[in-house]
């Protein structure tokens, strides 16, 4: 073999093992459903990706429904932030999206919506309730909507919920 043949070969079998997943953050606006079959798919998302400049809007729309949500937005990589800030808001006319709990595993930290020590937070118009099933103190939720500390120094601010209800 020639000696820029093997060159060649060496530098492209490292080119293969070089390469790295790369994620794009979230931005702009996005339906639910439609960019995403459910709450809990975005912010597992937001969770993986994070946020890009100018933040980002899911449009839920009017009705919707979904059921099973236990579910904690802590977005570690690329946080919101004032130039980045997340929106959950209710989409066009009608009832106001619902979601419905999954069945707890504690008696102290289940919350159907979790924010845990993310900032820039604005959710209107998305309803939460308990799941009738969920008749026990495991299997109940504490919370509807929690905002707890990561940390003692990463908690929690600038966050929004309005036109909700908790049932």
């Amino acid at each position: 073999m020639k000696k820029t043949s093997a060159i060649s070969l060496l530098s492209l079998l490292m080119f293969c093992f070089m390469q790295t997943v790369t994620y794009s953050q979230l931005t702009g606006t996005k339906t639910i459903p439609g960019d995403y079959a459910s709450i809990t798919a975005a912010i597992l998302d937001l969770n993986t990706q994070g946020v890009g400049i100018g933040g980002v809007t899911f449009n839920v729309a009017a009705g919707y429904t979904e059921t099973g949500v236990n579910v904690v937005l802590t977005c570690p990589v690329n946080p919101p932030s004032v130039s980045r800030p997340i929106i959950f808001q209710k989409s066009g006319a009608g009832v106001n999206p619902l979601l419905t709990a999954g069945v707890g595993v504690s008696t102290t930290t289940d919350g159907i919506w979790k924010l845990n020590g993310v900032t820039y937070v604005t959710i209107n118009g998305i309803d939460l309730q308990e799941d009738a099933a969920n008749v026990d103190a495991t299997t109940q939720m504490e919370w509807g909507y929690a905002l707890v500390k990561q940390s003692g120094t990463l908690a929690c601010q600038f966050t929004t919920i309005k036109n909700c209800k908790v049932n």
